[in-house]
């Protein structure tokens, strides 16, 4: 993606959520987050997003309240799964929101800004995983409701298709995979 930009705006809602591009100094706020079980605050993985996104391979984008990161977001623009990458469609991938601000439409909104900067790069469409089990029901739920649906291939585990009767460990590897016109 050629001229990104570091600061895409002010989402004005009842909650004054400010998103942005992910920086080197905002390690310092998403690290104290208590973001909960899904929070990842690991400086590696931080660093090679940030690497990704300065090579222009991926977006990370953060929602910040009164100055406290709140949820986080990014998009491969090169998706790991086959049929994605095969048809040049950009993933949705390591969505996050705080658990003490969920429930406020700062997923959406996340959701929206990378759908909007897709399309402004001209793709007509974007793709996501969700895993199959309980704890993705919010997720699950949120993403047909904002018009995702089966992309038609089944799911994966580990990214390969899985194969009927065989026995597949129910975790966070085992991804239904939905697509959206934009």
């Amino acid at each position: 993606m050629s001229g990104s930009k570091r600061h895409i705006g002010h989402i004005k809602n009842a909650d004054n959520i400010f998103v942005k591009m992910l920086e080197p100094s905002d390690f310092e706020r998403i690290k104290v987050t208590n973001g909960g079980a899904a929070w990842n605050a690991d400086q590696k993985l931080w660093d090679q997003y940030l690497a990704e996104q300065h090579k222009e391979e991926r977006i990370i984008l953060l929602a910040i309240r009164e100055l406290q990161v709140v949820g986080y977001v990014t998009l491969a623009w090169l998706s790991a799964y086959d049929p994605f990458r095969e048809d040049d469609i950009p993933e949705i991938n390591n969505l996050v929101v705080a658990q003490q601000a969920r429930g406020g439409g700062i997923a959406t909104l996340l959701i929206a800004k990378l759908e909007q900067l897709a399309r402004d790069t001209g793709k007509t469409k974007v793709g996501i995983g969700v895993g199959l089990y309980a704890d993705y029901g919010p997720a699950q739920k949120l993403y047909f409701k904002l018009g995702y649906t089966p992309d038609g291939n089944g799911i994966t585990y580990d990214g390969k298709p899985v194969i009927a009767g065989e026995h597949y460990c129910v975790d966070d590897e085992l991804i239904l995979w939905m697509t959206k016109a934009i």
